[in-house]
């Protein structure tokens, strides 16, 4: 929601993103899925970006997306980010919204309180910054695997992994569900087939299996979402419009509309109009078909009977900023499912894209001092408790 200079410095904004890090272990240890730095875009243009972006699933129906602006500085001015991050809320249609400010004036609290946002003040931050739990953590920050990603893509002299990657984050800001699950699943096919194809424990091997992990993670958290519009139905009409939903994206019925509008237009103009329609028509369901979308469909109705397929999301994203990347192999189970069922609906062999990274040959990291202690999603993180309105 901030624009931060390339350049950081203590003046310029690195205090903002250790924050920015401490703010999202605590969101991840209270059981969140959590996305750091989502940018919104829009016709190809960077709008603004969101410093945290949240997706809580509590029940079978019930599903939450929160945004949190985070301004950690002499000068917050948290009344205009309340304003602002209410604005965005409603402009990309989330559920709730939070602010972490290092300002300490009670009456923004009691206003955010009144407006239903989620209000972490100075005295809440300076708690969590004393909270070894998280801030000594055995993760890379955003800015370690951003500069991982810098070192491969300027050995290949582009920017393509670094866009990519954005991509798929930028995807859960504004169309989160079914769209977004589709671009993740797109990111995964290209990051785990430059994988297979680095040579095996090399540092472009453990950035393409971080990545492919976290794309997984995004797909399998807007499944998860897309999933809850037809929680209560029927085992087969589930399976069906999971199906459609990969097929298609967001909106199955308006893609066969548009192209019955195709075919007609084809049978009256064009020469031939009729039968080059027929062709049209048929080579477009051949080409559906054949798309392995029940398969992967099958895996998500079952995961998502409880929350399964939620926690693989965060495990996932565990996996993709460990310290210690672990292999496909080490997985958590559920994890392990649904990437694998990634991988085959995007024809990437499993055994080949394992044997890629594995950890019995790790590259060291960017973060070489982090502390060995795990804080994975199953891990026991002590937090303080939230309600709909502050840090308790």
């Amino acid at each position: 929601m901030s624009s931060k200079p390339a350049n950081v410095s203590k003046k310029t904004g690195k205090k903002g993103f250790e924050t920015e890090e401490i703010v999202r272990s605590y969101f991840l240890g209270a059981g969140f899925f959590v996305v750091r730095g989502v940018k919104l875009r829009h016709g190809g243009d960077e709008l603004t970006d969101i410093d945290l972006w949240l997706y809580e699933r509590s029940a079978t129906l019930a599903r939450r997306r929160i945004i949190i602006d985070i301004k950690d500085n002499a000068q917050p001015k948290a009344a205009e980010r309340l304003f602002f991050v209410k604005g965005l809320a409603e402009l990309i249609q989330v559920e709730a919204t939070g602010i972490a400010t290092s300002d300490t004036r009670r009456s923004l609290r009691e206003l955010a309180r009144k407006h239903n946002v989620l209000w972490i003040d100075n005295a809440d931050l300076q708690r969590l910054k004393s909270s070894q739990r998280l801030t000594v953590s055995s993760r890379l920050s955003d800015e370690d695997l951003g500069e991982l990603i810098a070192k491969v893509d300027t050995s290949r002299s582009s920017k393509n992994v670094r866009d990519i990657f954005a991509s798929v984050k930028s995807a859960v800001a504004d169309r989160f569900g079914p769209s977004c699950a589709n671009t993740a699943i797109d990111g995964a096919q290209y990051f785990a087939k430059m994988c297979v194809e680095a040579h095996p424990g090399s540092l472009p091997a453990q950035v393409f299996t971080r990545l492919t992990y976290f794309s997984a993670a995004i797909a399998a958290a807007a499944l998860d979402f897309t999933s809850g519009e037809s929680a209560l139905r029927p085992h087969h009409d589930r399976l069906a419009n999971l199906t459609d939903a990969i097929r298609f994206g967001d909106d199955p019925k308006g893609t066969v509309e548009k192209l019955r509008w195709a075919e007609a237009a084809i049978r009256d103009y064009a020469p031939n109009g009729a039968g080059l329609a027929e062709i049209i028509h048929t080579r477009f369901n051949d080409a559906l078909k054949s798309v392995p979308a029940e398969s992967l469909a099958e895996i998500v109705v079952k995961m998502t009977n409880s929350e399964r397929l939620f926690n693989a999301a965060r495990d996932l994203e565990q996996a993709a900023f460990l310290t210690d990347c672990p292999s496909f192999d080490d997985l958590p189970i559920d994890a392990k499912s649904f990437l694998g069922a990634v991988l085959d609906f995007i024809a990437i062999n499993r055994v080949v894209f394992s044997q890629s990274w594995n950890l019995d040959n790790p590259i060291p990291a960017a973060k070489e001092d982090a502390d060995s202690d795990s804080t994975s999603p199953s891990s026991e993180v002590v937090v303080p408790p939230i309600d709909d309105g502050k840090l308790l």
